[in-house]
C-alpha cells in the first residue's frame, strides 16, 4: 500500500517536517512522483520503524545512517545484542528497584531485617560486578569451582568480617 505523506504521518506519528528532514538526510527515501508528491510504501514503513526504534535507543542520526547501509543479517545482530544489554540493565534495575523497597520498608518500621540481611543485596551485586569484570580471568587461573567457592564465602560474610 502506498500512502502521501500526510497519511504516512498520520500512520506513523511522525511529523511531516520530520519525514521531509529524513528524506533529505537520505534515511527514509520515499518514491517521488513527477508532481514531486514522496508516496511511503511499506517498505518505507519498515525501514521508519527502525529508524524509530534506534531513536528510541539513543542512536544519533548519523549513527542510524551507518546501521541502515549494512546488510539486514548485521543490523539483526546489532539489535540483538542491543536488546541483551538492555536486558541485563533490567535485571539491575529491578535488584536495585528490590533493595530500595526492602530499605524503604526497614527505615519506616515496617520490616524488622537482621543486619545480615540489610547487606545480601549489597553483597550480591559486589559479586555481579566482579563477576563481570574478573570472572572469566578467575575461572581460568583457579578453575569455575575455587570461583565458586570464593563467591559463596563472600556471600556469607557477616557485616564485621
Amino acid at each position: 500500500m502506498n500512502y502521501q505523506i500526510k497519511a504516512f504521518a498520520e500512520l506513523t506519528g511522525v511529523s511531516e517536517r520530520t519525514l521531509r528532514y529524513y528524506h533529505e538526510r537520505g534515511l527514509l527515501v520515499p518514491a517521488v512522483a513527477s508532481n514531486g508528491y514522496r508516496s511511503y510504501s511499506s517498505q518505507d514503513a519498515d525501514r521508519l520503524q527502525l529508524i524509530l526504534m534506534y531513536r528510541q535507543l539513543q542512536f544519533s542520526l548519523a549513527e542510524i545512517q551507518q546501521l541502515l547501509a549494512l546488510p539486514p543479517a548485521e543490523r539483526l545482530t546489532h539489535l540483538a545484542a542491543k536488546r541483551d544489554e538492555l536486558t541485563k540493565q533490567q535485571a539491575v534495575l529491578t535488584a536495585t528497584l528490590a533493595q530500595l523497597d526492602v530499605t524503604l520498608q526497614n527505615q519506616t518500621g515496617g520490616s524488622q531485617m537482621t543486619d545480615q540481611t540489610k547487606f545480601e543485596r549489597f553483597k550480591q551485586q559486589a559479586i555481579a560486578e566482579n563477576d563481570q569484570r574478573y570472572g572469566q580471568e578467575v575461572a581460568a587461573n583457579y578453575g569455575e569451582q575455587a570461583k565458586q567457592e570464593a563467591d559463596q564465602h563472600f556471600a556469607g560474610l557477616t557485616k564485621a568480617q
